[in-house]
């Protein structure tokens, strides 16, 4: 599973485990969740080309907010990041990772099965152990209320 789809997919399912679905006709203030992943030892991988890069260290965390407005539409953001990532590839080489993920969006349902509009920003940068740049994840992904879809990736990795 890749790093930035395992933080949303776990924000996801633990503020639903933690809050519930909000009434649909209600209008609350929301509930904010913050999580922390130990990142060694975990599934995530970053992928630059053919190599794959997993964690040896550090965590991610994510803060996550959701709420039901007056008319009864759930509303969702989020803001995932890394702190003192390590990373290695097969051949032991040494990599860090900085940078940010966020993704907000409303829906007529708290499951988001029926999303009225969604974005997606993923920026990440893969340092060398001596610092210098190895590669980037660069992507911004939106869907507008009439249903169209757009995805830009100007990075030359993937998380």
């Amino acid at each position: 599973m890749a790093l930035g789809a395992a933080a949303v997919t776990a924000a996801s399912l633990g503020a639903a485990a933690v809050v519930g679905a909000p009434p649909a006709a209600a209008s609350n203030a929301g509930t904010t969740v913050h999580m922390s992943i130990d990142l060694a030892g975990s599934e995530l991988t970053l992928s630059c080309g053919t190599t794959v890069l997993t964690p040896t260290g550090g965590t991610a965390t994510l803060v996550f907010h959701e709420s039901t407005d007056a008319q009864g539409i759930f509303h969702v953001t989020g803001t995932g990041t890394f702190n003192r990532a390590t990373l290695q590839d097969a051949a032991g080489n040494r990599y860090s990772v900085t940078g940010a993920n966020w993704f907000g969006g409303s829906a007529y349902a708290p499951d988001a099965n029926q999303p009225i509009a969604f974005t997606s920003t993923d920026k990440f940068v893969i340092r060398t152990a001596t610092g210098g740049v190895y590669g980037m994840v660069n992507v911004v992904e939106h869907i507008s209320p009439n249903g169209s879809f757009f995805s830009f990736d100007f990075g030359d990795c993937s998380d």
